[in-house]
């Protein structure tokens, strides 16, 4: 009889195997979940768990199964994770001209050597664990932990919220009375509807643009749009106090670019005088009283563009002729370059230019310009130019001082004229130079505040009128579209010619703008002061940094 038995067991081993090196994998990932390290799909990972537990009588079998499961699992752990899907990779084909430095950089910046660390003094407590203990039931035990709190009904377990962990899974946030009291399917219906309420009032926000003053004085419009600055990048450099942010007339110290790539934030610029609209509405027709240059034209502005780079990289000269610019852009190919792009091609000194534009300016007829100037000599991987041709590395830092400065010494050009200028700094988008646990650094494929949080300044040279004492600061949440009401004043109240100008009144009550951005696929949006993520067609998620 006792024979019986042990053979009975024997083959009940035989057939549930367990996970066996499989637990580490699911015990792995939903330590990392709960860490906000990555997501859990709780359907797909359940899926293949039950795959892997299935019972199969032959160990071929079983060995034949873990082959096959390999390849999902991997693919499983990557849609987990937050990084971009395949299809945005696919929608980026230029990623593939990346130099081969900056290839290396981009694979070293995703390891984090410390959860390396933690991992194997994980793994080396997992296998001292197996010598006693069935590891398939704690596997088990865990997954229920991670799965319950997507059961509808089922209580917010008490333990977590000391833990910081499956809470989060569920957007619960204990100092926000209203999404406390929701769940999972009820919080992202929440957040889904006042996602639209958002872009549904942006539509019928608009700037009106009214006739100047008689005789109005004639002046200059220059937009300054830099590619990778955001408040957290001079902060990180140190640059918070460089001598061009002093000598601004105007600062938005609350400004959101609203998405952190360059082509989109070129259309949002162009089209800001109106409210902002959803990613895809971007490459769609728009009224042609949002684009700022075309309402500037019929004050007589000519407007242009000119780029410190080729403008080939992802079609971004063809992103300007969507914004609405007939005649290509000036590109400085004349002169010696100062820097190498991250894919090989020449980047120009912005002080030279800047210059090229300006004596050019200098020699036409019209009264007054509008120019966006674009420059991307901060972008992630550009290296210096040597003068055998080849390059080096140039830091972050010593890239953006020297930005400033030749923006700093440009501006004196501009002063020591006789015309009329008003200067806009408007970046891009952030180089998220720091990443957190859901973005490595240099990504951008999530617009966190971070990147889209952006310096904006405005400077007046040669008005009539003594300037501010001290710089103005606008601290409302705002975006382009306050940046065309602002110009659209300038134009009205003829500020160049004026012998007194009331700046406080002319900046006052300049249109706010909830700081909702969004990318391809990805928006970020804050709820009551939280931020919440929402990837592709999935659920909301909390943003954890």
């Amino acid at each position: 009889m006792t024979d019986i038995k042990a053979e009975i067991e024997l083959q009940r081993s035989d057939l549930w195997r367990g996970f066996g090196l499989w637990n580490f994998y699911f015990l792995a990932k939903i330590a990392l979940y709960w860490a906000d390290f990555i997501g859990f799909d709780v359907f797909y990972n359940l899926l293949l768990a039950a795959f892997l537990l299935l019972p199969v009588k032959f160990k071929k079998l079983h060995i034949t199964r873990g082959l096959f499961a390999l390849p999902a699992a991997i693919a499983l752990l990557y849609y987990d994770s937050w990084l971009p899907p395949f299809s945005r990779l696919l929608e980026q084909p230029d990623i593939l001209k990346f130099s081969n430095a900056y290839m290396l950089e981009l694979a070293l910046r995703f390891i984090n050597w410390q959860l390396l660390g933690i991992g194997f003094i994980f793994i080396v407590v997992y296998l001292f664990l197996t010598q006693w203990l069935r590891m398939t039931a704690w596997t088990l035990l865990a997954l229920l932990l991670a799965v319950l709190p997507s059961v509808p009904g089922v209580p917010r377990l008490l333990w977590a919220d000391t833990a910081n962990t499956v809470t989060q899974r569920l957007n619960i946030v204990t100092d926000n009375p209203q999404a406390a009291s929701l769940q999972g399917s009820d919080l992202n219906s929440l957040l889904n509807e006042e996602l639209e309420r958002f872009y549904t009032a942006e539509q019928s926000r608009m700037t009106e643009f009214a006739l100047p003053l008689a005789d109005a004085a004639p002046f200059d419009v220059l937009l300054l749009n830099i590619c990778s600055l955001a408040w957290t990048d001079l902060e990180v450099s140190q640059l918070t106090q460089h001598p061009l942010f002093a000598k601004m007339d105007i600062i938005f110290d609350n400004f959101n670019s609203a998405t952190s790539y360059s082509g989109p934030a070129v259309l949002r610029l162009m089209r800001a005088s109106c409210g902002q609209t959803a990613h895809e509405a971007l490459y769609q027709p728009a009224d042609r009283q949002c684009h700022l240059f075309d309402n500037l034209k019929q004050f007589g502005f000519t407007g242009n563009a000119a780029l410190n780079h080729t403008g080939e990289f992802e079609g971004f000269i063809d992103e300007l002729s969507l914004a609405g610019f007939a005649s290509p852009p000036m590109i400085p190919s004349n002169i010696k370059p100062k820097l190498k792009a991250f894919d090989g091609s020449p980047i120009w000194g912005d002080y030279d230019a800047l210059k090229l534009w300006w004596t050019d300016r200098l020699q036409q007829n019209t009264s007054s310009a509008a120019l966006l100037y674009n420059t991307i000599s901060l972008h992630d991987g550009n290296r210096e130019a040597t003068l055998d041709g080849g390059s080096r590395s140039s830091p972050y830092a010593k890239r953006a001082k020297t930005l400033l400065d030749d923006l700093d010494a440009f501006m004196d050009v501009l002063a020591a004229s006789d015309r009329q200028v008003m200067v806009v700094f408007v970046p891009e988008h952030g180089a998220a130079l720091e990443g957190d646990r859901m973005q490595i650094p240099g990504m951008r494929e999530i617009p966190t505040s971070d990147i889209t949080h952006v310096p904006v300044g405005v400077r007046f040279i040669g008005t009539q009128a003594i300037a501010p004492e001290t710089t103005l600061q606008i601290s409302t949440p705002t975006s382009y579209l306050a940046l065309s009401e602002l110009i659209s004043r300038v134009i009205k109240r003829d500020v160049f010619d004026q012998p007194q100008v009331e700046w406080r009144t002319l900046i006052s009550d300049l249109p706010e703008t909830q700081a909702i951005s969004e990318n391809s696929g990805t928006v970020m949006m804050n709820y009551q002061g939280v931020p919440y993520l929402r990837l592709g067609e999935r659920d909301w998620v909390k943003y954890a940094r």
